[in-house]
């Protein structure tokens, strides 16, 4: 019975738009994807230069750990500065309003990787 539930969960489940996954890395307000990251190695003034570029990242990782490292890099370092964007563990100084409330949604998480797996070189 929990294996149909499973199989029911997977295949109701909307697939990743690559367009919405475009819109959300580039909202500053949603995402924050372009405070941190470049889309380019060659950068951009409006972009960040914390982490690491976007380009060629679906040639280094694919949906599967993309998808777990937006989710809560600190899985993979705990010293990371960039926030677990379904995760609401550990977490302090919260706003009252994103109390017990991840960054993300699965849906949005999926459209982002989508687009991620998109910026090969």
């Amino acid at each position: 019975m929990r294996a149909l539930l499973a199989l029911l969960l997977v295949t109701s489940a909307q697939a990743g738009d690559v367009e919405r996954g475009r819109a959300l890395v580039a909202d500053r307000s949603q995402s924050l994807c372009l405070l941190c990251h470049a889309l380019t190695a060659a950068g951009d003034a409006n972009q960040g230069n914390l982490a690491p570029p976007l380009d060629g990242i679906a040639t280094r990782l694919n949906a599967q750990g993309l998808r777990e490292r937006i989710a809560d890099m600190r899985r993979f370092n705990p010293a990371t500065v960039m926030p677990p964007f379904r995760s609401t563990e550990g977490l302090r100084d919260v706003a009252p309003t994103w109390q017990g409330r991840a960054a993300l949604t699965e849906q949005q998480l999926d459209d982002i990787v989508a687009y991620l797996g998109t910026l090969a070189r």
